[in-house]
């Protein structure tokens, strides 16, 4: 599964919109047959929702974008 955007607006946030979408993606992959995820977020984004939900960085560019640090997370989808 490859996750391009996924974007709550500021007003929807907290009631948990978003993991409930990346719960959903996530069990239509596994119904296809898929074994894994890839997203990749900036630091100063949502790194924490996404460890919140069981993803784990595997690799970080660093300086990019100039100042930051670029995490890429990759998750199991077969732990669902």
């Amino acid at each position: 599964m490859r996750v391009d955007l996924l974007f709550v607006p500021h007003s929807l946030r907290g009631p948990g919109l978003g993991r409930r979408i990346m719960l959903q993606a996530e069990r239509e992959a596994i119904a296809r047959g898929c074994r894994g995820a890839w997203l990749d977020t900036y630091s100063f984004q949502a790194r924490a929702f996404y460890k919140r939900l069981g993803y784990r960085a595997f690799g970080v560019l660093d300086d990019y974008p100039p100042g930051q640090h670029s995490p890429f997370p990759d998750f199991l989808v077969t732990r669902c």
